[in-house]
């Protein structure tokens, strides 16, 4: 997994411009992360207790319900195995809800808030939901992640339709991490377990 998220870095690389193995470095030594996700069926009486309707969709003309809610991932890269249960979806430009079928053999590829930032918005993160509708479904998500003590920094890149990409003062990709994860309600008052350590002077 490792291999195929830096062939995927490198892709993205060559596609801005930049020599292929400008991002290698930073995640030699990375904190990759896989995780295993169970989605189980939910009872008639949990659906019924449903009430805010933001949590319905119509999909297929059938009623789903949001098993997953709307997010971007806050890192780089995610790869996801799906066991072959239909419900991930990704949202796109015009706003509509496009499917990301289950396929044997193959990996969906979602963009993480971080890589649109150190791109300069030139790879935008991807926007995704799961929906249910009385399936169990389970997915393995592998976060490609750098080294905690890579620097996240500006890249060199072109300018897009006339405008430099946006200047960000630089930081270490550990403190971005324990920024994003206190965020979760598992890590909720750990903030100060690891006060940021700030880029190298």
């Amino acid at each position: 997994m490792e291999q195929t998220g830096r062939m995927l870095m490198r892709a993205i690389a060559r596609g801005l411009g930049l020599d292929e193995r400008a991002f290698d470095a930073s995640f030699t030594g990375g904190v990759s992360t896989l995780r295993l996700v169970h989605y189980p069926v939910r009872s008639p009486d949990s659906l019924a207790r449903i009430s805010d309707p933001n949590l319905w969709v119509s999909h297929d003309g059938a009623k789903a319900y949001v098993t997953g809610a709307p997010h971007a991932d806050s890192g780089l890269v995610t790869l996801l195995a799906q066991d072959g249960v239909s419900g991930l979806q990704a949202k796109a430009q015009d706003g509509r809800w496009i499917d990301v079928p289950p396929m044997e053999n193959t990996l969906a590829v979602n963009f993480g808030r971080l890589l649109e930032r150190w791109t300069g918005g030139r790879i935008k993160a991807t926007l995704h939901r799961v929906i249910g509708w009385g399936e169990e479904r389970y997915s393995v998500p592998f976060f490609y992640e750098p080294r905690v003590d890579a620097l996240i920094a500006p890249l060199s890149l072109p300018a897009m339709d006339g405008m430099a990409a946006p200047a960000f003062a630089p930081f270490l990709y550990g403190d971005h991490v324990g920024a994003a994860t206190t965020k979760f309600v598992e890590f909720a008052g750990m903030e100060n377990l690891r006060p940021p350590r700030g880029p190298p002077t």
